[in-house]
This record gives structure tokens, C-alpha cells and sequence, in this order.
């Protein structure tokens, strides 16, 4: 009988939920979603924040952001994922870094 009960509140809990789904720019949503773990949000909370606060006040509001080191570390961060990284274990591999011309 429990958990013919559990099953019922989860269905009602459940249906209290609106799920939204939207197209968004597969970089864009990187660089979102890249800003808002920094912050230590995740698109649920933002989307759920952002229609709280259009019902309070009836505007779209757009006030999560960085600090402008976090954003500096971010875009730094970004600027260089693409570098290639070159291990040195000897000095051998050290010397070869070095006279290597290309």
C-alpha cells in the first residue's frame, strides 16, 4: 500500500513540472553553461529564476553574471584549449622542443 502511495505523490509532484525544451546554439550553450558552473548555477535554476522574477515584476531580467576576473579567467580559459600541449620528460624531449622549427 506504500508504495502504491510513493507512486502517487511522485505523480503529482511530478505533474507540477512543466517541461520546456528550446534549440540554443550548441557553442553558445557551452559558453552559458561554462559561466554558470562558475557561478554554481545549471540552466534549470536560471530557467526557473528567470520566469520567477518575469512574474514579479513583469520584465525579463538579465542579472546572473561574472565578476570581471571570473570572465577574464574564462575567456583566457577558452583562448587556449585549442594550444597544443607539449610534454617534457627528458632532456632530450627538452632540446628537441627547442630545435624544433615548426
Amino acid at each position: 500500500m506504500k508504495k502504491d502511495r510513493k507512486v502517487i505523490i511522485m505523480d503529482s509532484v511530478k505533474s507540477k513540472n512543466k517541461k520546456i525544451q528550446v534549440n540554443v546554439n550548441r557553442k553558445l550553450a557551452a559558453k552559458a553553461e561554462n559561466i554558470m558552473d562558475e557561478i554554481g548555477l545549471n540552466p534549470t535554476v536560471v530557467i526557473n529564476a528567470l520566469y520567477k522574477e518575469i512574474v514579479a515584476t513583469g520584465k525579463i531580467p538579465l542579472s546572473f553574471s561574472l565578476t570581471k576576473e571570473q570572465r577574464a579567467e574564462l575567456e583566457l580559459r577558452d583562448a587556449v584549449k585549442d594550444i597544443p600541449v607539449h610534454r617534457v620528460k627528458s632532456k632530450k624531449d627538452l632540446e628537441e622542443f627547442f630545435d624544433d622549427e615548426s
